[in-house]
């Protein structure tokens, strides 16, 4: 007969708790806790720290979208922008002072948040899941895939908001009352009634042909450049190495963007065709290719 020496009452408060967690280790959870307030804290830094710098190049970003997309509008070619100088010294003169230079940006810096959480989270298990088998730091091809792949799940998941910023952003109405969309709700909502869900989409096809090399490019390039820093604590501790961390992603983000620009420019085109106060100029991007060069020039 076994000793009962030792043994727990079936009903005692220690028994029931064993049974009711069975291997539930309390430290788990605080792990946890801890792993998603430090994610959270990221996210908010990087969020932050990002709309800080588009809210920073808004006015060049408004302008570069101007110029894009101008040619379809009915603005005489007399009054059409000649370039960055001319814009940025027009703009507030013809649509009411300085705020117009920043028309479009409470839309780009919306989507800023949610694209940072999916960067931070996806991409680092896009990387997992292509990560070789053997264990082997991941190579330049296994980066453009991880890069590629995150490119086209945040397009998808993202595109709308990037339709409206473009919208928002091309209007050139001289005052708020008679602005075709008056904010980010206002461009899906007459989007989706006018154009159906296809009308979100437009040109999103075009876009992630876009986005999957400029992801891949500044993703691999960054990861590259930063390997070539100093990677000795002092030179991680020197106040300097903030700054080359900085210069490798901008050199990065300029060399995906003058690889990909022409990309751009027609999607930019194609989200502006049908939309409110706009024919529908295009038909494909390979009807605006082709519109584009016969009338503008490559």
């Amino acid at each position: 007969m076994p000793s009962e020496q030792g043994a727990k009452p079936p009903f005692s408060p220690q028994g029931r708790a064993e049974s009711r967690h069975g291997n539930f280790n309390p430290d788990a959870l605080g792990t946890a806790w801890e792993t998603f307030r430090m994610f959270a804290v990221q996210l908010m830094c990087a969020g932050g720290a990002g709309a800080v710098a588009k809210t920073a190049v808004a006015p060049l970003e408004r302008v570069k979208i101007l110029l894009q997309v101008q040619p379809m509008s009915k603005v005489p070619a007399s009054e059409m922008y000649r370039g960055l100088r001319d814009a940025l010294r027009r703009i507030p003169q013809r649509e009411g002072g300085l705020r117009a230079l920043y028309r479009g940006n409470g839309a780009n810096v919306l989507r800023l948040v949610p694209e940072v959480g999916f960067k931070f989270v996806i991409h680092d298990q896009f990387k997992i899941m292509f990560a070789p088998a053997d264990g082997s730091p991941l190579g330049i091809l296994e980066k453009l895939c991880a890069g590629a792949a995150t490119g086209v799940m945040k397009t998808l998941l993202f595109y709308p908001l990037d339709l409206a910023r473009t919208r928002i952003t091309a209007d050139t109405s001289r005052s708020y009352a008679a602005r075709h969309y008056p904010g980010v709700r206002a461009c899906l909502s007459d989007t989706l009634q006018r154009e159906g869900v296809r009308g979100l989409y437009r040109g999103v096809a075009l876009s992630m042909a876009g986005i999957v090399p400029y992801l891949s490019v500044s993703f691999t390039a960054y990861d590259q450049l930063k390997q070539r820093l100093p990677d000795d604590r002092a030179s991680r501790q020197s106040w300097w190495f903030p700054f080359l961390k900085i210069g490798c992603g901008a050199a990065a983000a300029a060399s995906a963007q003058a690889l990909t620009y022409p990309l751009d420019t027609v999607r930019r085109r194609l989200q502006m065709s049908g939309a409110q106060g706009q024919a529908q100029a295009y038909w494909g991007a390979v009807h605006c290719v082709r519109q584009m060069v016969q009338k503008e020039g490559v």
